[in-house]
């Protein structure tokens, strides 16, 4: 076998497990403690163990039962724990990147996620996609603490760690404004070298603007810049165009919300899913992750998923390429 076989109890077999384990505890302790002859307890005067024993395995026992029940109530696929079955398993770390991987919309978890699952899946593989901040994604991946990531951009930096797949899709860039006066004389990113710009922690932008000897202020989050922009911290953002504009107009949405945002396309490049070199069988994973994502394109699975999104068919003929 390729990978390695992860095997999950189920919740009813290991709930009758645990009882089993308490009921053979409880029957011993009645045995030994106070053994019975003709209905009768032989000795009424000796300690009844039960009595002792129980006690001390009623917390314990609350407690795993309990623990069972709330990771039973988890959605398999967001959490890294195996779900069951006999298939491989392998475990990708996504970071939250809407709409490409969503993480509090289980129904809609995201394209790339349904793309990945789709891809594996087509292999006879179960994909686990737990979500983190991408720092704390990256980290794990890069450390073999999980198979890969989602999806990452190319760096040459990164060569050393990861395996790159075949594309996964396609993702643009743009600077964003509050004065669009700001963006009329940008076409490169080393156009903004006067200005103060804003980038999210740890993406492949921020190498990029640090590359171009852009004045670079780092931030946690697209929210964080949208904030940094109307506060006038920052002249203009560097960002990500889907998970920018998704949020953009979820906020829109809100009565409260009247500060205008431009932005200005500078860029498409591909981007990937990336396996972890610090595994045995990354080559392997890799090539079924590969013949997979081959499989949903031809079939029209790749497709079918982007148009579940409602993406715009100019959104959608950049990720088709």
């Amino acid at each position: 076998m390729l990978f390695p076989l992860h095997i999950a109890v189920g919740k009813s077999e290991i709930m009758t497990r645990m009882v089993d384990l308490f009921s053979n505890v409880i029957s011993r302790c009645l045995a030994v403690g106070n053994p019975v002859k003709n209905g009768q307890l032989s000795d009424p005067q000796q300690p009844n163990l039960l009595k002792t024993v129980l006690p001390a395995l009623f917390l314990p026992g609350l407690f795993l039962f309990g623990l069972i029940a709330s990771s039973a109530d988890g959605n398999a696929q967001n959490s890294p724990i195996s779900p069951a079955g006999q298939q491989p398993t392998i475990t990708l770390a996504c970071n939250p990147f809407p709409p490409s991987k969503i993480a509090s919309e289980r129904p809609m978890p995201g394209y790339d996620v349904e793309v990945l699952r789709a891809a594996f899946a087509g292999r006879n593989i179960t994909v686990i996609t737990p979500f983190y901040p991408w720092r704390r994604a990256y980290f794990l991946a890069r450390t073999g603490q999980v198979d890969g990531l989602c999806s990452c951009s190319y760096l040459p930096e990164r060569d050393a760690d990861f395996l790159f797949s075949d594309t996964l899709g396609y993702v643009r860039v743009a600077f964003y404004a509050t004065q669009p006066e700001m963006l009329a004389r940008i076409e490169t990113i080393e156009d903004a070298s006067n200005l103060t710009v804003g980038v999210v922690n740890g993406y492949s932008l921020e190498a990029t603007a640090k590359k171009a000897g852009l004045d670079v202020l780092i931030t946690n989050s697209e929210a964080t810049l949208v904030d940094m922009l109307r506060t006038r911290r920052i002249d203009v953002a560097l960002s990500f165009k889907a998970p920018m504009d998704h949020l953009l107009s979820e906020r829109a949405k809100q009565e409260n919300d009247t500060v205008d945002i431009a932005a200005k396309l500078i860029s498409e490049s591909p981007y990937y899913s990336c396996i972890t070199r610090k595994i045995d069988n990354a080559d392997a994973i890799m090539d079924e992750l590969n013949k997979g994502l081959a499989t949903v394109r031809e079939n029209g699975l790749y497709d079918a998923i982007l148009d579940k999104y409602g993406l715009s068919d100019t959104d959608t003929s950049i990720l088709r390429e």
